[in-house]
């Protein structure tokens, strides 16, 4: 496999000698695309996930079946069907049946239990729910209390589901027999404006809220991806995210789609497998969230690791710590990205002169500006909210779904209030600080937990971390690090603390130390930092001030 320069300078040929196909703002609908993409291509091998390959040919022909079995079991253009599924091909082919028919795809967090399982197909109003049959305990839980929900479709390994009565008065039969339909698929008006998904926010703050998607802005989103990357049809994308997240549907399976390129889809992040897959696959391009650097970095070095053929690695929040020894270590590239499924991506680093520890530029058809509490544009290098606005007809979200005073909070005086904090700097490059809710005030002192966080994880004895403001006696907060010692490592929490003394700020320096197995986490690999703070100072929190330990300042 080629060293840097070669796999740079092959990708870089590529680009400069084909460039993506447009589509006209009418054609801008996931079913035209897939459709036109099969009769160019029908025996290219769009997606591999494990056990099995989908060529485009194999995938539109999937879609008509399934969308005609769709049709016939009552969904019809605009209806909303939930999707639980983990990664798995059933995933790709029901999200496009229902595009197919014009339907509304929401797909649901796997990891849901509960409450807020039944609040998001409930508020969805989601008619019919495609769902794994290892989920069937915890839905029935649930459906009695999802009044919009007729039918259940089960994909399982068996031909029929047997229930035992948990769902009344709801249908239920077997993936199978709806992707068997034989009748012809239905051709439905859909246009580039229709909806054509509803994906949940993580709800770390309040309530989940459902962002709408355009089919425009499915596009869009893949389009820019597309060209920020620089894929071709030489191109392999591998991916761990989840399906149900923005990131593995807009940045890996759309933009392979429209770069002609393939897509690798895995069950889930796994360090030990990751670059071993790479190479299975020969893929050149990896996501990752800003947690799988570290993790990336804290497993043993081998040999063999600059020997592989990812040429970039797209993603958000790598620590600046480790940007340039993980791009010397493993041969590779780092481009850092910006967004929320609201406006995704609408900061990117520049292809060719990406800064350590940035977020990069304004991509094309958005506007960023840093406001401060009163909508007042901040100067270069003073925190404040990061605010969006498009500048194309079509792209971002529409606002939240049966939630217009959820939308009309997003969208205060004509932007989209992130909720995030960060700067610019004087060349127009910008930097995330830290979400608005989770930085930490302590004695007057404003603290990133992120910068907190990325110091701590820098020490080759730590696996990971979690910064979080916990309530002080007197009033505003003290700082909480939860810590994952690395496999093979001992540490104590005095270790912890020497190690950001020379580091950090005093006042930024935890005041109480947790040192776990684990943390909690999403399926998409994301800290739940909400539950870590909710618990505040617990049994095992190991108090700096306690235990007499001076910092100097």
């Amino acid at each position: 496999m080629g060293r840097w320069d070669d796999k740079f300078e092959k990708a870089e040929r590529r680009w400069n000698e084909r460039s993506m196909q447009e589509y006209p703002l009418t054609e801008r609908t996931l079913p035209q695309i897939l459709e036109d993409k099969a009769r160019q291509r029908p025996n290219h091998v769009a997606f591999h996930f494990r056990d099995c390959t989908i060529t485009l040919g194999q995938l539109v022909d999937r879609l008509h079946r399934i969308a005609a079995g769709l049709h016939r079991l009552g969904i019809r253009k605009g209806d909303k069907v939930a999707i639980m599924l983990p990664n798995c091909p059933e995933f790709i082919y029901a999200w496009f049946a229902l595009s197919k028919i014009g339907a509304v795809e929401v797909p649901i967090n796997v990891a849901l239990k509960g409450d807020g399982l039944r609040y998001q197909i409930a508020q969805s109003d989601s008619k019919v729910l495609i769902a794994s049959t290892r989920f069937l305990d915890r839905l029935a839980a649930v459906a009695e209390d999802i009044s919009s929900l007729e039918d259940i479709v089960w994909v399982t390994d068996e031909d029929a589901v047997a229930t035992g009565g948990e769902f009344s008065g709801i249908g239920e039969l077997a993936f199978a027999e709806i992707a068997s339909e034989r009748a012809e698929c239905p051709e439905i008006n859909v246009r580039h404006d229709d909806l054509a998904s509803i994906l949940y926010t993580s709800g770390t703050t309040g309530r989940s809220k459902g962002v709408m998607l355009s089919h425009h802005y499915w596009y869009e989103i893949w389009a820019q991806s597309v060209k920020y990357s620089r894929y071709t049809d030489h191109d392999v994308l591998y991916s761990g995210l989840p399906l149900f997240h923005g990131n593995a549907q807009g940045i890996t399976v759309g933009s392979s789609l429209l770069a002609d390129a393939q897509a690798v889809i895995v069950e889930r992040f796994s360090a030990s497998k990751f670059w071993d897959d790479c190479r299975r696959w020969e893929c050149t391009e990896a996501n990752y969230i800003g947690g799988m650097i570290p993790i990336l970095m804290k497993q043993g070095p081998k040999p063999d690791d600059p020997d592989n053929p990812v040429r970039l690695m797209v993603g958000a929040a790598a620590s600046e710590e480790l940007w340039d020894a993980f791009q010397r270590r493993f041969n590779t590239k780092l481009l850092e990205v910006y967004g929320m499924t609201e406006c995704y991506c609408c900061l990117v680093s520049p292809y060719e002169t990406p800064r350590a520890g940035s977020c990069g530029k304004p991509d094309t058809g958005w506007d960023v500006r840093i406001m401060d509490e009163n909508d007042h544009e901040c100067s270069p290098r003073e925190v404040g909210e990061i605010v969006v606005r498009t500048e194309k007809e079509g792209v971002g979200t529409t606002g939240y779904y049966n939630n217009p005073e959820a939308t009309s909070a997003l969208m205060g005086n004509g932007w989209m209030h992130t909720g995030d904090l960060g700067y610019r700097d004087e060349d127009g490059y910008f930097y995330f600080v830290d979400r608005k809710k989770q930085a930490i005030r302590r004695r007057g002192e404003n603290i990133s937990s992120f910068e907190v966080e990325a110091i701590i994880s820098s020490n080759p004895a730590v696996l990971e971390c979690c910064v979080v403001g916990v309530p002080a006696e007197m009033g505003e907060e003290e700082v909480k690090a939860v810590v994952v010692p690395n496999s093979g490592h001992s540490l104590t929490e005095e270790e912890i603390i020497r190690w950001c003394e020379s580091r950090l700020a005093y006042f930024a320096i935890p005041r109480y130390v947790a040192i776990r197995d684990r943390l909690p986490k999403t399926p998409s690999e994301r800290v739940e930092k909400y539950k870590i703070k909710a618990e505040g100072v617990t049994r095992d929190c190991w108090d700096r001030e306690s235990a007499g330990i001076s910092l100097q300042r």
